[in-house]
């Protein structure tokens, strides 16, 4: 294990990319050869689900887009004209899970769709860029999403805002800069937005905004607190970098941490606790190291995992913290669910992740995990794309009990579960 931390501080973006190799389909058919079985097919279903709860949206290995029961016994294809031509991509749950948006690229050019989660009114917007990041806001009548953009001094991203609840059918544009993390506030109303590395800001609707912050700590995504009433970023001081419970106007509150190097957290839930992972100077991966939960109100803090940990989510209930950490797999750099429920520690499945979800979600997962949930709505299971140690890829759900195999729900390259149980 020291080896494989050694490996990953001092080389973090060449080991990553070792795995990367690993989990193509060239190397895995040479590892394990004739002796892999494939992944059973699983039928496609003309009709949609009666209700979207407790589903799985699936981005196959044909670029479809699908809706799929976490028993792996159906899917429901939301598009099925993916090509070389036709791209698609970013699909992301409203929050109550009777929409779906995602990104288009092909010959009419850019756009973000909508659609309800059984194929109807869907509704295509053209945009001058293709949103890279979609977020629905907490009440599902808008979306946020990031895209890149030009602006006076040269190529940035912006931060673009769609009303769903109007009838004009176009974006506006809130900020632009480079790079851009955001978070909405929990009455969406307002968006808590890090900028360029250095200017931490608060948005509303039109595009006024309030400065919290110049220059800001080494970060990527700022948390708005569940409840609505707390903001958690960091800023540079002068001998190191605190990570801070603000306040709205961004009085601080509480400093949860000092550090140096580069802080990644998220709020718990229920806002009483912040997982964070610090990752040192000279490591080249965005986010590496051991995992940290403090109490936001008695700073009680505990070091949930000492090994090289990549990233965390917080289940539903906030009860459990799944976490992904580095691991030998087959003789190559790999990685294993673990999660952790407050007592103890379960490991899961050991596998290579797949390339859209190691290219696309993992560097950015404190971003994603506020959008695109990986925990199923009743905190018992997590879905992932990849390769498991005997060969075998595709989409997976792991229940969180000792012993579990992963379950197959047939091919796919990403994934994510309905946010709510709406039943």
């Amino acid at each position: 294990m020291a080896a494989l931390y050694r490996l990953a501080r001092l080389g973090g973006m060449a080991a990553l990319l070792i795995l990367l190799a690993a989990c193509s389909p060239a190397a895995v058919r040479e590892q394990v050869g004739r002796l892999v079985a494939r992944q059973p097919v699983v039928p496609i279903s003309a009709l949609p689900p009666a209700d979207p709860s407790n589903h799985i949206l699936i981005q196959g290995e044909d670029g479809n887009l699908y809706i799929a029961s976490p028993d792996g016994k159906a899917r429901f294809a939301l598009t099925d004209d993916a090509s070389p031509r036709r791209l698609y991509g970013q699909a992301t749950w409203s929050p109550d899970g009777s929409m779906v948006a995602w990104s288009e690229l092909g010959g009419e050019g850019s756009r973000l769709v909508t659609s309800r989660f059984d194929g109807s009114e869907r509704r295509v917007l053209d945009v001058p860029y293709l949103p890279f990041y979609i977020a629905w806001n907490p009440n599902g009548d808008q979306l946020a999403y990031l895209s890149n953009w030009q602006a006076i001094d040269g190529p940035s991203m912006a931060l673009r805002l769609v009303d769903l609840l109007e009838d004009t059918n176009s974006a506006v544009t809130l900020a632009s800069g480079q790079p851009f993390y955001f978070s909405w506030s929990p009455d969406g109303e307002r968006l808590l937005a890090h900028i360029d590395n250095e200017r931490v800001e608060v948005y509303d609707l039109e595009g006024a905004a309030e400065s919290l912050v110049i220059s800001g700590g080494l970060f990527s995504a700022p948390h708005w607190s569940p409840q609505g009433e707390e903001l958690v970023y960091a800023v540079a001081g002068a001998a190191s970098q605190q990570l801070l419970l603000t306040d709205l106007e961004g009085q601080p509150l509480q400093e949860l941490t000092g550090y140096r190097g580069r802080a990644t957290f998220s709020f718990s839930p229920d806002g009483e606790r912040v997982a964070y992972i610090v990752t040192e100077d000279d490591t080249l991966a965005g986010t590496l190291g051991s995992l940290y939960v403090v109490e936001t109100g008695s700073l009680r803090t505990r070091e949930i995992s000492d090994r090289p940990v990549l990233a965390f989510f917080w289940s539903p209930d906030g009860g459990k913290l799944a976490y992904l950490a580095l691991e030998q797999v087959n003789g190559r750099v790999g990685m294993r669910w673990l999660v952790w429920d407050g007592e103890s520690t379960r490991e899961h499945a050991a596998f290579f992740p797949s390339r859209i979800f190691l290219r696309d979600y993992l560097p950015y997962f404190d971003q994603y995990a506020q959008s695109h949930r990986i925990w199923s709505p009743d905190s018992s299971a997590l879905v992932f794309t990849g390769t498991l140690a005997n060969g075998k890829r595709g989409v997976w759900v792991q229940v969180d009990e000792e012993g579990a195999a992963p379950l197959s729900l047939g091919s796919g390259v990403s994934a994510t579960w309905t946010p709510a149980d709406r039943r």
